[in-house]
């Protein structure tokens, strides 16, 4: 039964590098994000340089390119954080790869934390650019509430894994 289950471990252990194929995706997602940033920067550099637009519409389109950049710094911090907790962090090893200094700190609570924080910076620009981006008629009213019920929920969660994190320390 002991060999049976040495070998089952030195399987799952094995198995680590298959994540490898996750974050490979995760990074052609930040790719495919990047395309689309800069996409949309040159078309707004157009429309600044040569056409017209509303101050409005230009707070939104800013928005929306903050939002891009906010969510590929959270599938960054993902699949950076998943490779070195999960995988291998052999690959800092060498002296031109410098390991960032966050990196050290970063365990699965932190992980959670830093990806519930990250969510709810992105969910607050996206309630401010539903805010923003229509009259407040009756179906905008109740859009923009059900957008900050939802902001709100996200809120609340992460002050949830802060103290269930906080409760789990004090009891080792």
């Amino acid at each position: 039964m002991e060999k049976l289950l040495s070998g089952v471990g030195s399987l799952l252990y094995g198995m680590r590098f298959t994540m490898l194929f996750f974050y490979v995706g995760l990074v052609l997602i930040i790719l495919g994000i990047l395309g689309k940033f800069m996409l949309e920067t040159y078309k707004l550099m157009q429309t600044l340089l040569f056409g017209s637009l509303e101050k409005i519409d230009l707070i939104i389109k800013v928005l929306e390119l903050v939002d891009m950049t906010m969510v590929a710094q959270l599938v960054w911090v993902v699949a950076l954080a998943g490779v070195s907790l999960f995988v291998t962090t052999g690959h800092f090893d060498s002296k031109e790869m410098k390991k960032p200094d966050w990196l050290d700190h970063v365990n699965t609570y932190n992980l959670k934390l830093k990806l519930a924080f990250a969510i709810i910076s992105i969910s607050g620009v996206h309630a401010l650019k539903t805010y923003l981006s229509g009259e407040l008629t009756l179906d905008n009213i109740q859009i923009v509430t059900m957008v900050a019920v939802i902001h709100f929920t996200f809120v609340l969660s992460a002050i949830g894994i802060s103290f269930a994190e906080r409760l789990t320390r004090e009891k080792t």
